[in-house]
């Protein structure tokens, strides 16, 4: 699969995500590899949401912040900073493109699930809300932490290490109906709200 040169720097990440044939087979894949068997496996739905989840939030963590770091690295953000592009533009065409190529990548998978468990369709299009928010959310914490750090690798351990905190504060492993500070602090991470639709999409 041939692509022209990018023309805008958004379009750098999407060139990469497809031109490359095998790559691009395996991203599809692995999502698959993991969900399919879950949606298909009849475990109670809390634990089919949970694996699903993180699989969506470990998907999302690496994307931009590796992206950004990969940049910097190889200069191409030193010669950006020479370009009109203001420094909020071109994190946010990193987000959001970044955000955009995750849901791709699971969008196969979560078809399988919505095949393999029938759910209202007003179910179905929270679910897809809440992981593409879920994918955003992650993709802003590789953003964050690329402010520190120059290593893809240490992105993804430190986001991943962030990510955590937001797991059990979503009750992904947990009592899902906490009281007090958990309970407000559960309002305010997305990743709760993919939990909860999922949950429902897998009947419980």
């Amino acid at each position: 699969m041939r692509f022209d040169l990018p023309d805008a720097y958004w379009k750098k990440d999407v060139a990469l995500f497809f031109s490359r044939r095998f790559a691009l087979v395996l991203k599809m894949l692995y999502p698959m590899a993991i969900i399919v068997p879950v949606a298909a496996s009849g475990m109670p739905a809390k634990y089919a949401a949970a694996v699903i989840g993180i699989v969506a939030i470990m998907a999302g963590t690496f994307g931009a912040g590796e992206s950004l770091t990969s940049d910097l690295n190889d200069g191409i953000l030193a010669r950006v900073a020479l370009t009109p592009l203001s420094p909020r533009k071109l994190v946010f065409q990193i987000l959001a493109v970044n955000a955009v190529l995750d849901f791709v990548q699971l969008s196969p998978a979560l078809l399988i699930v919505y095949v393999l468990n029938p759910a209202p369709l007003a179910w179905v299009l929270a679910a897809t809300f809440s992981v593409l928010a879920t994918l955003v959310a992650a993709n802003s914490i590789g953003v964050f932490i690329a402010n520190f750090t120059s290593s893809p690798a240490d992105v993804l351990l430190y986001a991943t290490a962030m990510s955590f905190p937001l797991i059990y504060i979503s009750g992904f492993f947990r009592n899902q109906d906490p009281d007090g500070v958990l309970a407000l602090l559960r309002d305010f991470v997305p990743f709760a709200y993919m939990n909860d639709a999922l949950k429902t999409v897998f009947g419980l």
